[in-house]
């Protein structure tokens, strides 16, 4: 079930290894499309129920009304989320928002680890079309998933996610680990569109991770400052791509990207963002990495993700080594 639509050609396997992000354009049929906005629909419905779920449109109006002992109540299974707002404040950095003009303010709405509890997104995630994309574009012998995400703009949301790397949110070392993020809406760059920062995994630099609100760093994080990219983007060869429904983007871990808020009056932008390793990914625990409750695996730094955490989804066949 799931099947591409079509195979991952030479030339897009030599984009994503040059700029480290590649349209892959209709490779999803629409059966897929709507299993996943079925899944995504339904983790937003029950996104009470998720211990690594956010509402970040309501963490921003309680970071800018909220004072400190309201703070103090706010909690998370995932984060602190009251020291995080504290660490905010203390940090000067603003909250990142666009100037979106709409009857009715959107909401930004974030889930971890979707497949854990919604069994339809979980078929697709572990027997889908993504583990072919990601052994295609990595040329990886063995795929592994590694973790998942679903991103909800609803129309008239102003949140911006601040530019950041992947990698500095994961507990992992290695090149071979790819992001394949997936829109079940239209999504032009105005309507919350990814924006990467062509082939900055190749620069050898690590990124602190930070609140995704703002450029302020999650406490504990290292890594350089990625403040001045929101502040003169006009400095940096940024590339962004308008999605349709069977559109795949594909980044490296490594590729630093952000988004916009949604300007539509009417089009939410609903997306899944799928994580798969290759053969190179060993643990490495990074500080100030966020909690990830549904993992249960004690691997030591430098070990292989040989856990039950991280199964193997893909594997190369003698018949495909011999074609």
């Amino acid at each position: 079930m799931f099947q591409l639509a079509r195979p991952i050609t030479a030339d897009e396997v030599a984009a994503y290894n040059h700029a480290g992000v590649v349209l892959l354009k209709g490779v999803l049929d629409l059966r897929t499309i709507n299993s996943l906005r079925r899944s995504i629909d339904t983790a937003v419905a029950t996104l009470n129920t998720s211990s690594n779920g956010y509402d970040f449109t309501e963490l921003a109006n309680a970071y800018v009304n909220a004072n400190d002992d309201t703070l103090d109540q706010m909690s998370s299974g995932q984060h602190d989320v009251s020291a995080i707002m504290k660490h905010m404040k203390a940090s000067g950095q603003p909250l990142l928002t666009d100037d979106v003009k709409s009857e009715k303010a959107g909401s930004f709405y974030v889930d971890t680890a979707v497949s854990a509890r919604v069994a339809e997104f979980k078929r697709f995630v572990m027997r889908g079309a993504g583990p072919a994309i990601a052994a295609a574009l990595m040329k990886a012998s063995t795929v592994r998933y590694f973790d998942d995400q679903v991103f909800v703009k609803e129309p008239g949301t102003p949140q911006r996610a601040a530019f950041h790397q992947d990698a500095s949110y994961f507990d992992i070392e290695g090149d071979q680990c790819c992001v394949l993020w997936i829109a079940v809406d239209p999504v032009p760059v105005q309507n919350g569109g990814m924006i990467y920062l062509r082939g900055s995994h190749r620069d050898g630099k690590r990124y602190a991770a930070n609140v995704f609100l703002s450029q302020a760093s999650l406490p504990g994080s290292e890594g350089e400052d990625l403040s001045r990219i929101e502040q003169h983007p006009e400095d940096y060869d940024l590339v962004s791509f308008d999605v349709e429904p069977g559109d795949v983007l594909v980044h490296h871990y490594l590729t630093v990207h952000g988004t916009g808020g949604n300007y539509s009056r009417y089009q939410v932008r609903r997306a899944a963002s799928i994580r798969y390793t290759g053969d190179d990914i060993v643990f490495r625990k990074r500080p100030g990495t966020p909690a990830r409750l549904h993992h249960s695996h004690d691997l030591a730094d430098g070990e292989a993700l040989a856990a039950d955490d991280f199964p193997v989804v893909w594997k190369r066949s003698a018949r495909s080594d011999a074609a």
